[in-house]
């Protein structure tokens, strides 16, 4: 009962500090004060940590891998951007003006921030949280009726806080077109039906692949969508084939591989410890102090449970 308890405690800590603090995006809008961070941590563990939670506990407990996990991971990008942040379709959202490039006026979304933005979601506020925690607890459910009750009524707060805080972000509140909001409630919804139905259990036999080869495919492939969304003299439109292409190809590659599901969350792990540093670097002295302390914690975690991993293993 403490270990499946603490497994589940692991994880909804892990995602929001993998998801928002190990990114540094707590210093977009310079270096908040501490009790501001621990505010943004307690409503994005409630967020964040639960929806991990609840994804990770919904497949196992169907007995299915990883394509329902990832599967529920987009569903969960699309909610928060499409229907709660609405950052898909919000013209002048952070005042970044993130949809101007490459914008479809018939969908009003821009296609390189909807590319990455949902592929930050599935890869890095669900995926590596969830395989660093099983590879430290393992893949049996932890939770029993009540903590579902539990973790479900803290996801819908979760949820409630994120979309007025959203009200709140930019030069002014931004509601999205009903079509829009009503698409993007659809597709979520198809996204649930399709993780839970139209996977079949994955087989029984433990991941037989090379760690480390696994290991340079998510810190290579989670590199290059970094550096490519940085990528400014682009045409948008190649940018966003390219990522799609990147994300593909990473997926074909670690499919044939078969690495253990902690090798490559390692890597895109590691991915977050340099894009997060570099967005510090532009704060001062003090974000840095912070945002080092933030990566000794992410890759004393990964020591910790590439070891752990490794016992077992033996």
């Amino acid at each position: 009962m403490a270990r499946r308890l603490a497994a589940a405690l692991t994880l909804v800590a892990l995602s929001p500090f993998v998801a928002e603090f190990l990114l540094g995006d707590q210093y977009l809008s310079g270096t908040p004060r501490p009790g501001q961070q621990l505010g943004q941590f307690g409503l994005f563990a409630a967020f964040y940590g639960s929806a991990a939670l609840l994804i990770r506990e919904v497949a196992r407990r169907l007995g299915r891998g990883w394509p329902t996990i990832l599967t529920l991971g987009l569903a969960f990008g699309l909610l928060e951007e499409g229907l709660l942040t609405q950052s898909l379709f919000n013209p002048d959202y952070l005042g970044i003006r993130v949809l101007d490039a490459g914008h479809i006026p018939a969908l009003g979304i821009g296609a390189p921030w909807t590319v990455y933005v949902l592929t930050l979601h599935v890869v890095w506020s669900m995926a590596t949280p969830i395989a660093v925690t099983e590879a430290l607890a393992g893949r049996e459910p932890w939770l029993g009726k009540l903590g579902l009750a539990f973790w479900s009524v803290v996801f819908v707060l979760g949820c409630v806080a994120e979309f007025l805080m959203s009200l709140l972000v930019g030069p002014a509140p931004f509601i999205a077109e009903p079509a829009q909001l009503i698409v993007a409630g659809l597709l979520v919804i198809g996204l649930v039906v399709l993780a839970i139905r139209g996977f079949r259990r994955p087989p029984s036999a433990p991941p037989h692949g090379n760690a480390w080869a696994g290991f340079a495919v998510g810190l290579v492939a989670g590199t290059g969508l970094q550096l490519l969304e940085r990528w400014e003299s682009i045409s948008p439109w190649l940018l966003a084939a390219l990522m799609l292409l990147l994300i593909v190809l990473a997926a074909v590659v670690l499919r044939a591989l078969d690495p253990p599901a902690l090798a490559p969350a390692a890597g895109t792990l590691l991915t977050y410890c340099w894009v997060g540093l570099n967005t510090a670097i532009s704060q001062g002295v003090v974000a840095i102090i912070e945002q080092s302390a933030l990566v000794a914690v992410a890759v004393t975690l990964l020591v910790i449970t590439a070891r752990r991993q490794r016992a077992d293993a033996g």
